[in-house]
């Protein structure tokens, strides 16, 4: 009996020094994945107006309150992205000025680079969307007042955080050389140099996740796509396992692969997935926003949430 208690004992210790070990080993593996853990935001279609054309200015205060909220998470998102639709519109002229100058005074400035915060800790990156364009068809107030550092570049760039590359795109202004689709909302799409660009980018990234962000999406409804280089642009993301292509313009939430199969139940963990094809709700009717997080070696994507802005006054 007593050798039965001491066996016992000895069993005991070794099951909690074991149990004790494991968990100190599983402790250790959850901190450094979590030390490189990091989330972003999605913004799009703001659809801002200077206070001479807007009542209220009721959208520079969505804007605003959807930049609040995100910089006021016990956690600060890593940077936000704003894809497309800057202003309501841009383009050049004295009216688009204004609209470019009332987004850019949203955010703070520094050193030529936009915020979302004053302490100059969450980064803000842009691209173009059709009505940036509107209604002269370019760019000059988006890059006189938003973004003047991609201009030689024709607003392409990446931008690399950790272990991920993103890799921003202009999709064009509104598509008017078919006058079948003219009342279409297509974007005109890519040049052929955007491709080649987008092709010499993937082929020499060394980061483990790829991620690609314009205004127009790439799959969907055929209404909302763009037109010109799509296969292309398709083809790239497929070849070199670009995980997710983020979109706006369609003020809807919508996740799509590339044979239209629709993805419903979010969040979603996109490592797991072909390339995702993903139209994120706007911040003109509602005010919406996405989070896309890293968690280990996997990339989530969660639905869109809503801001509650309650008074204009």
């Amino acid at each position: 009996m007593k050798n039965l208690r001491i066996t016992a004992l000895l069993l005991f210790f070794i099951l909690l020094i074991s149990s004790l070990a494991f968990s100190d080993t599983s402790k250790k593996s959850y901190d450094s994945h979590k030390n490189d853990d990091f989330y972003f935001v999605q913004i799009t279609d703001t659809h801002v107006l200077s206070k001479l054309f807007d009542t209220n200015e009721k959208s520079v205060k969505r804007f605003r309150g959807v930049l609040d909220r995100v910089c006021s998470f016990n956690v600060k998102p890593a940077f936000v992205v704003v894809t497309g639709d800057l202003t309501e519109w841009g383009a050049s002229g004295l009216s688009g000025a204004l609209n470019c100058k009332a987004f850019a005074n949203c955010l703070y400035k520094k050193d030529g680079k936009l915020y979302a915060d004053g302490n100059f800790s969450i980064p803000v990156y842009t691209t173009p969307g059709n009505h940036d364009y509107c209604f002269n068809r370019n760019l000059k107030n988006y890059h006189k007042y938003i973004d003047k550092n991609h201009i030689e570049d024709e607003d392409r760039y990446a931008v690399t955080f950790g272990d991920t590359s993103l890799f921003f795109m202009d999709s064009g202004p509104n598509y008017y050389s078919d006058i079948s689709i003219l009342f279409d909302w297509h974007g005109e799409g890519l040049f052929d140099c955007d491709i080649e660009w987008l092709d010499d980018q993937l082929s020499n990234c060394q980061s483990s996740h790829k991620i690609v962000l314009m205004h127009h999406p790439a799959v969907g409804e055929e209404d909302d796509l763009f037109i010109n280089n799509r296969d292309e642009f398709i083809d790239l993301c497929e070849t070199y396992g670009v995980e997710v292509v983020l979109a706006g313009h369609t003020h809807r939430s919508k996740v799509y692969d590339y044979d239209l199969n629709e993805y419903t139940e979010l969040p979603l963990n996109c490592s797991q997935l072909p390339t995702l094809y993903v139209q994120t709700d706007d911040c003109k009717s509602g005010v919406h926003y996405r989070n896309i997080s890293f968690v280990g070696d996997d990339i989530w994507l969660e639905d869109c949430a809503e801001v509650k802005v309650s008074s204009f006054s």
